[in-house]
């Protein structure tokens, strides 16, 4: 048995793990909600202090005691962890079960030439390896090695195909850069900023801040806000696109030098202008692509693409970090990188819809809006006409937009390829290796069995497809024809 060596990482990834305390409280946030509570309600001044300094205590002795508990070893075939400081955890990893490696070279260690080395292992829904403090080569090295392929997986391998290596490394395949123009599209069509403000504005208007703090200082010290409506409106309309434009730096700076590489089957994109991310993968591991163009995006005529490798967590952080993404693509260059993941020509494909039947369900809902919002707008209006006219409205608005969706949702198995559709608006296609298919199941429902109808159920390493509302006798054919195909398959799985 290999003897290991274990190592320490540098005392400057205390701040790896307070950063990670922190993330931990961001993604927690909820359930700090009756402490924050007890903050806005209590006539304390010295509370808040209290609460905020001790939590920050806390922060600083756990990354402290993290870190000096936090040890790691590298072999030839695997890594191996020892971590905890109450609850001991030791584990370790083969090269051969990584699904992904990603090198993550944040802004406060890029002066000093450190990187974050994170890696995914099949069966894995988050990060399974996070080793901070690595030097760039080495962690380069390393991640190399666990990307290999299984039979290559020895340092003469590695240092073969390493790309800061010594020895010149072959031209790869692929290079595809994204400049500022591009990432800022991507920005505008992927701007997040108005789903952030409709989730913080509830929340703060059932606080007095807004009507005890910020009106009263407003009043005392911005008097011309109340001298015109139309200064107001514009007033609010600059602060809404300045908070925008935020919106679009922020991607901006994440995407900085977005730099796409194909060399030999390895897919690779480095990014960031503070923090520098580097994701790879290898392509026998895909396991979900996913091309998405909303309606902004569509305007601007750019798409933007996803390779899953991994199940996606709950958590978004995770999932994003789990994922090969490409925020911004041109038409032609969706279609050269659909070429280079084997996707089926799109220009080629019978798209296959689901049966008028699923418009019953969603019609019973909707036929429930027009009394609602007729009573409700005779409640409020008085008039009987207007009433049943915004009540007719809202029915026929909702009704084309169901027709629209069943319409355009459909599915196809092309190339050994299972592609699903959807989106009115914009579009969304999920396209998933056919073999790579875990299990398939036919369900019914007490409403599908009653209209004679079934789901048919995909599950893959990257979540489950659903393909609704076939006729009992196809759905369980498909899921013979599936089955079949995934058994007679010998291409590679992970």
């Amino acid at each position: 048995m290999t003897e290991f060596v274990w190592q320490r990482t540098p005392l400057l990834t205390i701040g790896f793990f307070i950063a990670k305390e922190v993330r931990n409280l961001i993604k927690n946030i909820t359930n700090f909600i009756p402490v924050l509570a007890a903050i806005f309600v209590t006539d304390s001044t010295w509370l808040p202090y209290a609460i905020g300094g001790g939590y920050l205590v806390f922060i600083i002795v756990s990354a402290i005691l993290n870190h000096h508990f936090f040890m790691y070893a590298l072999t030839d075939d695997a890594v191996h962890l020892r971590t905890g400081v109450f609850s001991k955890k030791s584990l370790t990893l083969k090269y051969e079960r990584i699904q992904q490696a990603e090198l993550d070279q944040t802004w406060y260690f890029r002066p000093f030439a450190l990187t974050i080395l994170r890696v995914d292992s099949a069966g894995s829904a988050g990060k399974e390896v996070e080793i901070p403090g690595l030097s760039v080569e080495l962690a380069h090295n390393l991640r190399q090695q666990m990307l290999a392929e299984a039979k290559h997986a020895s340092v003469s391998a590695t240092a073969a195909e390493d790309d800061v290596g010594a020895a010149p490394a072959p031209q790869p395949d692929l290079v595809r850069s994204y400049g500022i123009g591009e990432l800022v599209r991507a920005g505008i069509y992927d701007n997040k900023l108005f789903v952030l403000l409709a989730v913080l504005i509830y929340p703060v208007s059932q606080t007095d801040i807004l009507e005890e703090r910020l009106v009263p200082w407003l009043e005392a010290n911005v008097t011309f806000i109340e001298q015109s409506l139309w200064l107001n409106i514009g007033l609010a309309a600059a602060a809404l696109s300045l908070l925008f434009v935020l919106a679009i730096a922020v991607t901006v700076i994440s995407f900085y030098n977005l730099t796409l590489t194909i060399d030999n089957q390895r897919y690779q994109t480095r990014q960031g202008l503070l923090s520098i991310r580097t994701v790879s993968f290898r392509y026998h591991k895909l396991q979900r692509v996913r091309i998405r163009q909303n309606l902004r995006a569509r305007l601007l005529g750019r798409f933007s693409m996803r390779v899953s490798q991994l199940q996606p967590s709950a958590s978004a952080q995770q999932q994003q970090s789990a994922a090969f993404n490409l925020p911004v693509l041109t038409q032609s260059g969706m279609s050269e990188l659909c070429r280079w993941l084997r996707l089926p020509n799109a220009n080629q494909l019978n798209w296959q819809k689901i049966s008028p039947v699923a418009l019953l369900q969603p019609s019973f809902w909707i036929a429930l809006t027009a009394p609602i919002t007729a009573t409700i707008s005779y409640l409020n209006v008085e008039s009987l006409g207007l009433a049943l006219m915004l009540g007719a409205s809202v029915w026929l608005a909702l009704q084309l937009y169901a027709v629209a969706r069943w319409q355009r949702y459909g599915f196809t198995q092309a190339e050994g390829w299972l592609g699903v559709r959807s989106g009115v608006f914009g579009s969304k296609q999920n396209w998933y290796p056919m073999y790579k298919a875990q299990q398939i199941d036919v369900y019914q429902s007490p409403w599908l069995r009653l209209l004679g109808y079934a789901d048919v159920i995909v599950y893959t390493a990257a979540g489950a497809e659903v393909i609704k509302y076939q006729p009992a006798a196809l759905a369980t054919q498909l899921q013979h024809e599936w089955t079949a195909t995934v058994a007679q398959n010998r291409k590679r799985w992970m």
